[in-house]
């Protein structure tokens, strides 16, 4: 090669990466310009929306679930005979609401949707042992309202299939009450 084709090669090449730089300043230029548009429109909704004192109300929920006649609960039923340790329990209680709402989200979809959206009020209870925890979930299962036992797996602190926790509900006060009123508070 002579002197002028290298110099022209060179060329070439500096102006492919003149223009490859060129273009991608123009990507980045436009890609700042659609997401500082996103940034801005959401920024000036929330800004409306607090305006407008809706600022913490997702309105499409609220329109598709109807506020209920009675406040909703759901009970957390502890077995006091396995003795389980706080933590143990916790695990327990979390793994009956879970199982109760997962459980039931259809067929009792609204009730559910009205409890999650209305704070998810639960509250836990003492059950002396697994006989009691049985009649409380059959006087449910007669009243129509969600119940669900946890059978425990048995990798920790009690026996395989021990049933630890009884969840009952979401169901109106006063449905759960005519259930548990008799219990104690854990």
């Amino acid at each position: 090669f002579d002197d002028s084709v290298c110099v022209s090669i060179f060329n070439t090449i500096a102006d492919f990466q003149r223009n490859m730089s060129d273009l991608v300043v123009a990507i980045l230029d436009n890609a700042v310009k659609v997401l500082g548009s996103f940034a801005l429109g959401f920024f000036v909704r929330d800004i409306v929306d607090r305006k407008r004192g809706n600022n913490c109300s997702p309105k499409p929920f609220l329109s598709r679930v109807s506020k209920p006649k009675e406040e909703l609960k759901m009970v957390l039923c502890v077995n006091q005979a396995l003795k389980m340790g706080t933590g143990k329990v916790g695990a327990q209680c979390a793994h009956a609401a879970l199982g109760v709402v997962k459980q039931y989200y259809v067929s009792h979809n609204t009730a559910i949707r009205q409890w999650e959206f209305l704070g998810q009020c639960k509250v836990t209870l003492k059950v002396n042992n697994d006989d009691d925890m049985e009649r409380l979930a059959k006087i449910a299962k007669s009243k129509n309202v969600p119940s669900y036992i946890v059978r425990d797996a048995g990798r920790t602190q009690i026996p395989c299939g021990s049933k630890t926790v009884l969840a009952i509900g979401p169901a109106s006060r006063s449905e759960i009450d005519s259930i548990t009123g008799h219990l104690r508070l854990l």
